[in-house]
């Protein structure tokens, strides 16, 4: 019975209690923010803060997740593709409450497009991301050493961006950019470091010339700078003659630099060097020097033209530029010789009076000296040698002078430029274009190369109006075992001057193919390969006329139809052993030679017999006078072959006969380039 009473008194108590106890909570439901802005396809947060079980509806356009949850949470907000809007509702028991959400277009800027440290290791740079959404940044690829940090690589709405950055030990400034992009908009911000500091070079000394009678082509020279940060230094040497307006006579990367034009004589000039590192503040001017010239120099000057006369011992002698000139003209200039080389009897003398004595070494040229005024042109190169296309290689140098190399003998060149030097030579320019190329129909060019190579070609350039054919030759100073001046005879002499045809082979037994024979007797209308005959105008055939039997070879298979037949009958011709004998420019047949072997066969120094015949009939149509049979026979002294027995007409192992003539160009219409 106690037992039992107890219980009933803890019961009643308890009944006591509960009706003594709190009030049940009332729900609570909230959303932060209340308004979301997102761009096209990106996400935000919506924290829900409540004591309640919840539910999520999104608007059309949107996605949330999670769509229900209890008491506090966070609820993803993703916008679709398309710019929209509209409002997302959170539900509880008996609360709910909105998010206004808006999806717009990308609004992507930056507070700078760029900025700029200094060179030191440690430097930043910041800048403000102003965005609507979910921004990031790509680094350049591939990423400069010196851009060490950028922080942060993204972020959403409104950030600062640190950039870091390490040494700029450089003279130049390095410069990159970082790529921020924000839904389909990219903007960009450039990073500059600056360049280290520079240093310029110490000033030039010791300058020379100085004092009176300085040569007007002379050699200045100077003590080297130094340059703190070890660049490169280059000098520009000033000239004035007033110490007031200066000019520029070149620039080197030596200590010393010859003036490539003549100064004025007796005349006294200021002179200072400029030496550059090549960067900003890195210019340094020398002292000025002055020096007064005399009336003498030693050393050509670029462009600079002499005149000699051809004695009959065949030795050349200066005499005054303008002089009267005796009535045939040739011009003689070098490719690849550097300004050093042009001191009087330097290199360059001493290789272009070989070419010249080379030509007048042999007949017929040696009999009629008396017919010729040569001209030198120097012409400065700024590298020596000669340019290759096989194997290749590039040398700088005034007339662009390149070998084809390989087992080909041929060579080409800018034609313009040896046209402008040929040019400053007495009564070769004219007031026009058309006068010019007229004066140079009669005055060849021999370009001597500062080369060692067995090559050759000669360049015919054609004129409408027949005879007028303007002709480049080129041919290296030197040949391996000797050699060149015979390779100069062939294409100055035979082709150049003579107007002559190759008389050697290639393609033995083959005939010569008929477009060739077209290509032959069109050029020979146009006045090439027939200098003893002026084409006439045909206006019925609207070309130029000519005999096409008129030149070194022929197409006639008998000899008593060609025109060297004269000579093959005679008896103190009989040691030439003049024939027709069958194979000529490359082909052996269909076309046809007069001696066995010649200068326009394989270079042997005799021309045969037609083809002095033609030599001689040039130099008397160039001097304006009638030639005579009797008067060449009277002075021709090479009658007798000697090298009748030397080896055939024929490509012999893998030397290759010298190439010429190359038919370039017309000045008008025609003729076209071919190569022969």
């Amino acid at each position: 019975m106690r037992i039992v009473r107890l219980a009933a008194i803890v019961l009643a108590a308890l009944v006591v209690i509960s009706c003594k106890g709190d009030k049940p909570e009332s729900e609570i439901l909230s959303v932060n923010p209340a308004t979301l802005s997102l761009i096209p396809n990106s996400s935000g947060t919506i924290d829900i803060i409540s004591n309640v079980a919840w539910t999520v509806t999104a608007p059309a356009g949107f996605t949330a997740s999670p769509t229900s949850g209890s008491k506090n949470g966070t609820v993803k907000v993703t916008a679709g593709p398309s710019p929209i809007s509209g409002f997302l509702k959170v539900q509880g028991k008996t609360k709910s409450a909105t998010v206004s959400l808006s999806a717009a277009e990308a609004d992507l800027a930056l507070s700078e497009t760029g900025g700029t440290v200094s060179y030191e290791a440690g430097k930043t740079v910041s800048f403000q991301v102003i965005c609507n959404g979910d921004w990031s940044i790509t680094l350049p690829s591939p990423k400069p050493d010196w851009l060490t940090g950028v922080s942060p690589l993204s972020g959403s709405k409104d950030a600062t961006v640190n950039v870091t950055t390490g040494l700029n030990g450089g003279k130049t400034k390095l410069q990159t950019f970082l790529t921020v992009k924000c839904g389909k908009k990219t903007v960009y911000y450039t990073i500059s470091k600056e360049p280290a500091p520079n240093f310029a070079p110490t000033k030039p000394s010791n300058l020379k010339p100085a004092g009176s009678n300085v040569e007007t082509i002379t050699t200045f020279s100077w003590n080297a700078s130094t340059d703190q940060n070890g660049d490169k230094i280059t000098y520009t040497v000033l000239l004035s003659k007033d110490n007031s307006d200066w000019i520029s006579a070149g620039t080197t990367e030596k200590t010393s630099l010859m003036n490539t034009k003549e100064l004025e004589k007796n005349t006294k000039y200021y002179y200072k060097v400029v030496a550059d590192d090549g960067y900003e503040g890195g210019m340094t001017e020398s002292d000025v020097i002055s020096f007064n010239t005399g009336s003498t120099k030693s050393v050509w000057a670029d462009g600079e033209v002499k005149q000699y006369n051809v004695n009959p011992d065949g030795s050349i002698t200066e005499v005054p530029l303008g002089s009267t000139p005796r009535p045939v003209k040739l011009i003689y200039t070098g490719d690849g010789y550097t300004q050093d080389l042009f001191n009087y009897g330097g290199q360059f003398d001493k290789e272009v009076d070989a070419g010249i004595k080379a030509l007048f070494e042999y007949e017929p040229y040696k009999s009629y000296t008396d017919y010729f005024t040569i001209y030198k042109v120097a012409a400065y190169s700024n590298e020596a040698g000669m340019s290759t296309e096989n194997p290749y290689k590039e040398v700088d140098t005034k007339f662009k002078c390149t070998w084809e190399g390989g087992n080909s003998t041929g060579i080409d060149c800018d034609d313009e430029v040896v046209i402008e030097y040929a040019s400053k030579c007495p009564g070769i320019k004219g007031s026009t274009e058309d006068e010019t190329w007229d004066n140079m129909t009669w005055c060849p060019v021999s370009i001597i190369i500062n080369a060692n190579a067995y090559a050759g070609t000669n360049l015919w350039m054609g004129v409408d109006g027949g005879m007028k054919i303007i002709s480049i030759a080129m041919t290296p100073a030197r040949e391996p075992g000797g050699g060149s001046a015979n390779t100069l005879r062939h294409e100055f002499g035979g082709h150049g001057f003579g107007l002559l045809d190759d008389e050697y082979v290639y393609y033995y037994t083959q005939a010569l193919p008929h477009d060739e024979e077209e290509d032959y007797r069109y050029w020979q209308a146009a006045g090439a390969l027939c200098n003893t005959y002026v084409p006439e105008w045909n206006t019925a055939e609207n070309t130029w006329y000519s005999d096409p039997e008129h030149c070194n070879l022929s197409l006639t298979p008998k000899v008593e139809g060609v025109n060297w037949n004269t000579f093959a009958s005679r008896d103190d011709y009989k040691e030439a052993n003049i024939k027709l004998f069958s194979g000529s420019s490359y082909y052996g047949k269909g076309i046809y030679r007069s001696e066995y072997t010649s200068c326009m066969v394989d270079n042997i120094p005799h021309y045969n017999t037609i083809s002095r015949w033609k030599i001689y009939c040039r130099i008397k149509i160039t001097a304006g006078e009638t030639p005579s049979l009797e008067e060449f026979m009277s002075k021709d002294m090479d009658r007798s072959n000697t090298y009748a027995s030397s080896a055939p007409a024929t490509k012999s192992g893998t030397r290759m006969k010298c190439k010429g003539p190359v038919l370039k160009k017309s000045r008008h219409s025609k003729p076209y380039r071919l190569r022969r």
